[in-house]
């Protein structure tokens, strides 16, 4: 299964003699039921077609679940002790990030390969006993399975490592650079580690020239390490309920303790925010991440998860993390020189193109709130961009302007 999946990756389009030939598959037949067990895997069938042709045209799982179905030229005998062994281990080792397979879901595993193989399934009974047996041959031969006493899952006991091509690997982990001197760097660095003696092993040079020939500018923490794994923490405490204790050091320079329970993490270009309430009075609030100074997960305390919250209900229209004032049509009116980018570009779900002029200029359209901090980002493109309304926008804009401009008119 592996040689077909990695001869396919590399060999997109190949017509299915050459792939049959090429990977020691004797038979359609028997081509077709592993392709039937890929039919999950992205890389390998997109939208119920596989990168695998036949007279020219892509082979479709349409066809393929056809054909098994007819069962030409197979053999009517049960599925042999190799063949079970093969298809449970396959089956096992994708339901890694899933805690593994129950027992229930073994006995659907090994139905389904007695329907593909022959015309009879076992009763419950001995199906149970053949899984049992199986299991203990792995044992036998040293492939550990274990069977978690909380979920009851079966699951192999190794390592996952996702099925990812070789353009698929060095792009994940060029993504991983990405947050080197941020709030991720400390909890990435131990997954980039792995990605490096997992998937580059073989070509320890090819991290190396990864790192020196690719380079991210933007903005960093001055001091990224002092920050240890803050994010991962709180990561773990919003996936698992955990209530936190927090040191906050607010915009005047204070610090005060908190005890919260958060319920979301929060990125809005480059910075990141925890949702969260007070766990004395419910309030909710939202912390700048990177000015949480000190954290301490309670595993012991867990709370129940609102049912009815969501982060993006919760924010609603806001242009960035506060959503306190009401909600107003905004129109931007960008020069010639950026309007290509800004129609390429999404800063806001509400964005439209409102219109388009004959010099190339684009007027853009957004439903928001929150304009404060809409007024920075305005800013930043400079004489490139011009508030068409609301009118109060324009003229904070505008007394902004005109403070910068009394800032440097000494000179």
């Amino acid at each position: 299964t592996s040689r077909l999946r990695e001869y396919m990756i590399n060999h997109p389009d190949a017509a299915q003699e050459e792939v049959m030939q090429a990977v020691g598959i004797g038979s359609v037949a028997s081509l077709y039921s592993i392709l039937a067990g890929l039919n999950d895997d992205r890389q390998i069938c997109s939208n119920g077609a596989y990168v695998i042709c036949k007279d020219g045209k892509r082979l479709l799982l349409d066809d393929i679940e056809t054909y098994l179905q007819q069962k030409p030229d197979r053999s009517k005998s049960a599925p042999k002790l190799a063949e079970r062994l093969l298809y449970l281990y396959w089956c096992l080792h994708n339901s890694i990030p899933d805690g593994g397979l129950s027992i229930k879901a073994i006995e659907k595993v090994y139905l389904d390969l007695f329907e593909k193989s022959c015309d009879y399934t076992p009763a419950e009974g001995a199906l149970k006993r053949m899984i049992y047996r199986d299991l203990e041959t792995f044992a036998n031969l040293g492939i550990g399975v274990e069977r978690s006493e909380s979920s009851k899952k079966y699951c192999l006991r190794d390592e996952y490592l996702p099925k990812l091509s070789s353009e698929s690997a060095a792009a994940v982990y060029v993504t991983m650079l990405l947050y080197r001197g941020t709030l991720l760097d400390e909890a990435t660095l131990g997954a980039k580690e792995q990605f490096e003696k997992s998937f580059f092993k073989n070509f320890p040079e090819r991290s190396r020239t990864l790192k020196d020939r690719i380079y991210v500018i933007g903005d960093t923490l001055a001091h990224p390490q002092e920050f240890g794994n803050i994010l991962g923490k709180l990561i773990l405490a919003v996936g698992e309920s955990y209530r936190v204790k927090l040191t906050y050091m607010t915009n005047d320079g204070e610090e005060s303790a908190r005890l919260i329970e958060p319920l979301g993490l929060l990125c809005k270009r480059n910075v990141w925010y925890l949702i969260a309430r007070r766990q004395n009075n419910k309030e909710m609030r939202t912390y700048r991440v990177d000015q949480i100074l000190h954290l301490n997960v309670r595993e012991s305390e867990k709370f129940i998860y609102p049912p009815d919250f969501s982060i993006q209900s919760y924010l609603g229209c806001s242009w960035g993390v506060f959503n306190n004032d009401q909600i107003q049509t905004v129109k931007l009116k960008f020069s010639r020189e950026v309007g290509h980018r800004v129609k390429n570009l999404r800063y806001h779900p509400s964005q439209k193109i409102f219109s388009e002029g004959e010099d190339g200029s684009v007027i853009l359209e957004f439903e928001t709130c929150g304009l404060v901090e809409m007024q920075s980002w305005i800013l930043q493109w400079g004489t490139q961009v011009e508030v068409l309304e609301p009118l109060e926008l324009r003229k904070a804009i505008l007394q902004t302007a005109r403070a910068i401009v009394r800032q440097y008119e000494p000179i």
